[in-house]
């Protein structure tokens, strides 16, 4: 009889994190209004809630097809998620020094609020980038 160590890579990977994932990407990406909004007052187009919105956008999107790639078992999930999550995560890092650095515009999150996505989404990403390298 053979002992078969049990390694998360060895199973399919798990749909409920992507989905997680571009549900709350996708509904401060596209839903939410505040956060669609990209020109001033006078009708210049403000780069910082551009990138906010792309960023958030894209990131849905990729997560979005991380949880087909999942449902369908495809065994490269936990690697794109992860490594796709740490893109949106530096990208958020990014802008969270920048609206900390613009004393003309604000995104429509508190810092606060940006930290913790940071924070989450680093974790979480690095967790199962790690794990899908394994």
């Amino acid at each position: 009889m053979q002992h078969r160590t049990d390694h998360r890579s060895d199973h399919a990977p798990d749909a409920f994190g992507p989905l997680l994932s571009a549900a709350i990407f996708g509904y401060y990406g596209f839903l939410n209004g505040t956060v669609s909004q990209t020109t001033g007052n006078q009708g210049e187009t403000v780069a910082l809630w551009v990138g906010t919105l792309w960023i958030l956008r894209l990131a849905a999107v990729l997560f979005a097809v991380c949880a087909v790639l999942a449902l369908r078992g495809d065994r490269r999930t936990n690697l794109i998620y992860g490594a796709g999550g740490l893109a949106a995560t530096a990208g958020l890092a990014a802008i969270l020094v920048w609206d900390q650095l613009d004393s003309n515009y604000q995104t429509a999150f508190s810092p606060l609020l940006l930290v913790i996505f940071v924070a989450w989404n680093a974790y979480a990403s690095g967790s199962t980038l790690r794990d899908a390298l394994r």
